[in-house]
């Protein structure tokens, strides 16, 4: 499970080629004693941007967002766009699923692959999408990658390894869409990875020819 020491953190989603920042406001308990949790969003969806400036902008042109109501949302905007910039450990890439299940069951492999599922439990939370919570916290196979009840070696572990792959290979498309459906894309995180890479190339080539 992913560790967030603050109240509020900047971390960086990635799903079908595109990539962009937003905030996330892990479980926090109101006045009354509830439970809350929540990713920084417009009222219907979570929104990402491309760059920290970019977010910086948004979040002056949206004063109403979803996270202006946290208790330490004061806090966090006091200490301006340096804290919009997510660490290295805070980026999860939804695409990256099948190729980490995939692979040698490593530490890192297994932790990298619990944290992007557990990521996107908690989007299905907070967005209240039953279908995307049904599939990831009631597949035995993710339950018990997230809740770490396994390390996956020896002869068992292999097993269960095999098994998360095939249902991560019948449900992950699943997922991502439900997933997607809740992300909305403004800035320059609207424009796919691989558009900006190449992009990035034109322009080198251009440098070479002048």
């Amino acid at each position: 499970m992913p560790s967030f020491a603050d109240p509020i953190v900047a971390v960086s989603l990635a799903a079908n080629g595109r990539s962009g920042l937003t905030l996330f406001a892990p479980p926090w308990e109101d006045t009354d004693g509830e439970e809350w949790q929540g990713f920084l969003g417009d009222g219907s969806k979570i929104v990402l941007l491309g760059t920290a400036d970019e977010l910086n902008t948004w979040l002056g042109d949206h004063p109403d967002h979803d996270l202006a109501d946290h208790p330490a949302w004061r806090a966090f905007a006091d200490k301006g766009k340096s804290a919009l910039s997510p660490t290295p450990e805070a980026h999860y890439d939804f695409d990256r699923v099948y190729e980490l299940a995939a692979a040698e069951p490593s530490a890192e492999t297994v932790s990298e692959l619990a944290d992007i599922v557990d990521v996107a439990a908690r989007i299905a939370d907070c967005c209240e999408d039953g279908m995307l919570r049904s599939l990831l916290g009631g597949t035995r196979e993710y339950a018990l990658l997230v809740e770490g009840e396994t390390g996956y070696s020896g002869k068992d572990g292999a097993l269960e390894w095999s098994q998360l792959g095939d249902v991560i290979a019948k449900s992950w498309e699943r997922a991502l869409v439900r997933i997607e459906s809740w992300l909305r894309w403004e800035g320059s995180s609207a424009i796919p990875v691989t558009a900006v890479a190449e992009d990035a190339l034109d322009g080198d080539a251009d440098d070479e020819t002048r």
